[in-house]
């Protein structure tokens, strides 16, 4: 059976996260602010809070965004490197 090597798995990892559009827009969001806190995510995708927290989760998940405790709150901001790594994984791929 074919695997994926590393670099295919993890554009495919972070192209699910970007599938979805609520998710695209608070990353982008986030990446204009630099950091915002969770309850600020919910002003930002006008959703529910679960609903938010699970976009948040599947970003951080991909590595796309990083999350630091300050207290009891939760403070989230972009992954600028595995963004970079991402865009340089698909520029990569896409020559081949």
């Amino acid at each position: 059976m074919y695997q994926m090597k590393t670099s295919e798995e993890h554009i495919v990892k972070i192209a699910k996260a970007l599938s979805d559009k609520s998710r695209v827009r608070i990353l982008q969001e986030i990446a204009k602010r630099g950091r915002i806190t969770c309850g600020d995510a919910v002003g930002i995708a006008i959703l529910s809070q679960p609903a938010v927290s699970h976009h948040i989760k599947v970003l951080v998940d991909a590595g796309l965004l990083d999350v630091e405790r300050d207290g009891r709150h939760r403070i989230i901001s972009v992954n600028k490197k595995a963004l970079d790594e991402f865009t340089a994984l698909v520029s990569v791929s896409a020559k081949r």
